[in-house]
């Protein structure tokens, strides 16, 4: 921008952005911040994404546990929701949580139907042996 207006001279915002490919407020925003403090007021790195997260080394221990636990799983993100509230006083939004364990946990909580937990291992053995066909004399 700088190195435009002083080739060129001074220009409108709306020119200074179609030369530059750039939208004409984000030029203001360039022109104001030159003029009030240099080229260091430019060079100052003023992006947001610094919020600090609220939920707690032990609110994610024991989430970690829950969602590893096959008797004490969750069955919804908006049942971990509530869970955080009433456990940790955390109010989040469910599209916070639904991001928050898909993308820390890799979790999906919307899943087929998966065997009973509490089923017994012997009996599941007994449907898993195998048949053997008898013989039968067919013509």
């Amino acid at each position: 921008m700088l190195i435009i207006v002083s080739q060129q001279g001074p220009m409108s915002k709306y020119r200074l952005a179609s030369l530059l490919g750039s939208g004409h407020s984000s030029v203001a925003n360039w022109r104001r911040s030159y003029l009030k403090g240099g080229i260091e007021a430019l060079l100052i790195e003023n992006r947001g994404g610094f919020k600090k997260g609220k939920i707690t080394a032990q609110a994610e221990k024991k989430l970690a546990q829950r969602l590893n636990s096959p008797k004490e799983g969750f069955r919804s993100f908006v049942e971990i929701q509530q869970w955080l509230s009433a456990e940790f006083d955390i109010e989040m939004e469910y599209h916070a949580v639904n991001k928050y364990v898909k993308r820390k946990y890799g979790a999906r909580l919307k899943v087929s139907r998966k065997s009973h937990v509490q089923k017994s291992p012997a009996d599941e053995a007994v449907f898993k042996k195998p048949v053997r066909k008898t013989k039968s004399s067919s013509n």
